[in-house]
């Protein structure tokens, strides 16, 4: 869309749309929920031309604490950021890809998927844009809080007014609701709810399979260690960090492989910690977050030319460990991730390193 008036349009054309999908179930003209149904919309022209489309039964799946409805099986989605867009393809929903956001160039994709996510269409390299989803024709969208959605912004509800449904990955809905705490399973369960939404369990069992056999035999190779070093999480900031709290995956990643981070106590995934507790707290290992500027080993200089970190244990000790976004997210990487840092953390352990089970590349759309 390029002028005002087709994109009221658009606006306008959406909004029928969803009134017509929406409105026959309501006496009275009365006002959709708070939380609307997360019913995909497919416009009543088209809807007998995709049958298969339609559940003979609705699906409905908790979504950060609220049951979120599925009337149909989405055909057109887009996904939101690296982490999540690789959860997508993982499980071999590439052919149903229509779009995707949120990946500029700082960071990458796994060179795995690149062939698959080569002739989709890029409709944002920072946030979600709801016009360029309407253009797509989307009909469902994956993202998360702090991944995509925001208030004020694009959001799961604003979706749903206009007939498009969506899925909210679990590590971010902190941002909403209370949690008792962050899990290598929680990707996992993000994987089976996407796979059910889909209607693709049998093909994405087995893949699901091989991250849990990987997390039982990493609990397995841990079992009776009581030595938990001290860990401090850096994404990036000078003059104020912004680290890893009690919610960020990165937090289940440590809790897997032995480790224990430093700013634990703080009930968010991705918060602003500060220098005095890394001083204070001493970690013996520094977890890089490789994304954006400056690089790994400029954050790295950073830390080493810090006057006031210079007793800390993993400065004086040159103890770092480098993962990437997408590694340091909730996807299909983690489990490989917390496996690496068992490995480092424990070397007496001789734990295994397993390769992330990504499909087959498919071949370029003609």
């Amino acid at each position: 869309m390029t002028t005002s008036a087709s994109r009221q349009t658009l606006r306008a054309l959406a909004a029928a749309a969803a009134l017509v999908l929406t409105g026959c179930d309501r006496p009275g003209g009365q006002q959709p929920p708070s939380r609307p149904s997360q019913a995909a919309a497919i416009p009543m022209a088209e809807a007998a031309a995709v049958p298969a489309g339609l559940r003979a039964a609705p699906l409905e799946i908790d979504v950060c604490g609220q049951p979120q409805r599925y009337d149909r099986v989405p055909q057109r989605a887009i996904t939101h950021d690296v982490n999540i867009t690789e959860m997508f393809l993982f499980l071999g929903l590439g052919p149903r890809l229509v779009g995707y956001s949120g990946i500029p160039s700082r960071k990458e994709i796994s060179p795995e998927l690149m062939t698959q996510l080569a002739q989709v269409p890029k409709l944002s390299s920072q946030d979600m844009n709801l016009e360029n989803m309407l253009e797509a024709r989307a009909d469902f969208v994956f993202g998360g809080w702090s991944y995509g959605f925001r208030p004020g912004g694009v959001t799961p509800e604003l979706l749903a007014q206009h007939g498009v449904a969506s899925y909210v990955l679990s590590e971010s809905c902190i941002h909403v609701q209370k949690r008792e705490r962050v899990a290598l399973g929680d990707t996992l369960a993000d994987l089976r709810n996407v796979a059910r939404i889909f209607a693709i369990e049998a093909q994405a069992q087995g893949q699901i399979d091989k991250l849990q056999a990987s997390i039982d035999q990493l609990a397995a190779q841990m079992q009776g260690n009581t030595h938990r070093p001290r860990v401090f999480v850096f994404d990036s900031g000078e003059k104020i960090p912004t680290t890893v709290g009690g919610f960020g995956m990165p937090q289940a990643m440590l809790d897997a492989a032995g480790g224990s981070n430093i700013f634990a106590d703080i009930a968010s995934n991705w918060p602003k910690g500060n220098w005095e507790d890394v001083i204070t707290r001493d970690p013996e290992w520094i977890i890089i977050i490789d994304y954006g500027r400056p690089s790994a080993q400029g954050k790295i200089d950073f830390l080493r030319a810090k006057p006031e970190l210079a007793g800390v244990s993993a400065i004086r000790e040159q103890r770092f460990f480098v993962i990437s976004y997408a590694e340091a997210t909730p996807g299909p990487r983690n489990v490989h991730v917390a496996q690496r840092l068992a490995a480092a953390l424990h070397p007496d352990r001789r734990i295994t390193v397993d390769s992330v089970p990504w499909l087959p590349a498919a071949e370029p759309k003609p």
